[in-house]
């Protein structure tokens, strides 16, 4: 039956987004990789993600499944990356595309469907202050002007 969460992620009617903050934890990305079904999520929103020596999220089983996309500054600022997505490969990359955000904290992406048009945002909000906070507030007042 179509829009069960045992059906693959093409023939469902919804959308099961996984959300974590994995504290930069080796341990706690490997416990990450072996629970993401990818016949259950369709996206995965990860804050603090681990990242291997060369700053990159990887697995060998990762990229059969997912896609990673990372802030739009991550190639110029590595270690101040605070947030990844994970999209998987059923979605068609004709239906979604990354938001260019300049932060290391906050990134998005834009669905297509039948729906019409969503953004999911993907926010890493540090306890010691509110700047993200303040952030995004100017980034939702500039999107809704746009």
């Amino acid at each position: 039956m179509p829009g069960t969460t045992n059906d693959p992620p093409s023939n469902r009617t919804d959308l099961k987004i996984w959300q974590q903050n994995l504290r930069k934890s080796q341990g706690a990305w490997e416990h990450l990789l072996r629970n993401l079904n990818p016949k259950k999520f369709d996206i995965a929103c990860i804050q603090e993600p681990y990242l291997n020596p060369v700053k990159l999220a990887n697995a060998s089983n990762l990229g059969r499944c997912w896609d990673v996309i990372y802030p739009s500054n991550h190639h110029a600022s590595p270690d101040r990356t605070q947030t990844i997505i994970l999209i998987n490969k059923h979605l068609s990359k004709n239906k979604w595309h990354a938001i260019n955000i300049n932060s290391p904290d906050v990134m998005a992406i834009e669905l297509l469907g039948l729906f019409g048009k969503v953004h999911i945002y993907n926010v890493y909000n540090p306890c010691d202050h509110d700047s993200v906070l303040h952030f995004m507030e100017r980034h939702m007042n500039t999107e809704h002007t746009v």
